[in-house]
């Protein structure tokens, strides 16, 4: 029994050996920006200078072929609530327990002039640890940032930091570069700053920017490379849903979509959620219903006759969103009475 724990403990010490040493070797010796691009000083890196005298950088690069509007715009979707991360999505899960799902299609809704501003939460996940839009330069690049001397605006985030330290800035910035020919050369930055200036807090930000965080940034850029080239396949899990809720698997003879068999199904991995807007499927049965002043019934025999206010829709329209009235529910824990009504 001893033999067999000292001989499980061997394996996994050597299993561990291995897997540290490849992440060293993916993070440290492969990806990373030319001596140059990591020593430049770049746009957004003020934000961390300002309050931090130990500020230093962390630069990945890579060669993309295809135009540098083809890149930013992918990056203009990143976030939780967005298209993801475009690293591991399953490493983002499992060990980080950050809900990213990756969408490898450009989306309508994310590519507004409003889709992105400064001051829009960059979403980790949906409890608030957050980093902030800072600069947002179209097609030119793009930085979120956060720092526990400014923290985020927005109630409900916060400024992460980690253990032992007092302070922390971090900005994340994707930079493109156009070059000749149509290509690009995306730098992945990172500008980190931290109080207090110790071994401990060195060592910990080593492991989380540059060892782990080091692996998913050059993912990234291998992820947003092969999008943009239009060479990213679809994931397995997307595969086994279409196979099996699509009805191949089974034989069933009923398409899994409407573009089945073209290009627009079979190479489209994941939906373009407002495409329908164009000329909706329900359409073909009936028109969509946007307006019914004869809901909710009111007459006698109905379900709610006795308690229905059957007043409440009259001279009401849906009201133009408010962050000061949000603000206020949530402070007074109350609606306004006629909340929409003409006049109220």
């Amino acid at each position: 029994m001893t033999l067999s724990l000292k001989g499980l403990a061997k394996t996994a010490g050597v299993l561990g050996a291995g897997v540290l040493s490849g992440m060293v070797v993916f993070s440290q010796l492969t990806g990373k920006a030319t001596p140059e691009e990591q020593a430049w000083h770049y746009p957004s890196d003020d934000l961390v200078d300002a309050n931090y005298k130990n500020a230093y950088s962390s630069t990945y690069a890579v060669d993309i072929d295809a135009p540098a509007y083809a890149v930013y715009r992918i990056f203009k979707q990143i976030g939780c609530d967005k298209s993801g991360s475009f690293s591991s999505e399953f490493l983002e899960r499992v060990f980080a327990r950050l809900p990213f799902f990756n969408s490898y299609e450009i989306q309508e809704e994310f590519q507004q002039p409003d889709s992105l501003v400064p001051g829009d939460v960059a979403a980790f996940d949906f409890h608030g640890m957050s980093m902030e839009w800072a600069d947002v330069v179209p097609g030119k690049y793009l930085c979120q940032w956060v720092d526990t001397k400014n923290p985020p605006a927005a109630p409900g985030s916060y400024a992460f930091r980690y253990p032992t330290m007092k302070h922390y800035g971090v900005a994340w910035c994707f930079y493109m570069v156009p070059l000749k020919g149509g290509r690009t050369r995306l730098i992945n930055h990172w500008r980190i700053g931290f109080e207090p200036d110790t071994a401990l807090p060195k060592a910990i930000n080593w492991l989380n920017i540059e060892l782990i965080g080091g692996c998913m940034t050059h993912m990234q850029n291998l992820y947003v490379k092969r999008v943009a080239e239009f060479s990213k396949k679809q994931q397995h899990t997307g595969k086994f849903m279409r196979g099996v809720l699509g009805g191949r698997f089974f034989n069933s003879g009923t398409p899994a979509g409407r573009w089945d068999g073209t290009p627009l199904f079979e190479e489209t991995y994941t939906q373009w959620m407002r495409y329908g807007r164009q000329n909706p499927a329900v359409a073909e049965i009936r028109p969509p219903v946007t307006d019914n002043p004869e809901w909710p019934p009111t007459g006698p025999g109905t379900p709610w006759a006795d308690i229905v206010d059957d007043e409440y829709f009259e001279g009401w329209s849906e009201p133009e969103f408010s962050w000061e009235e949000q603000i206020r529910q949530k402070m007074e824990k109350t609606y306004l009475p006629n909340w929409g009504k003409e006049g109220k």
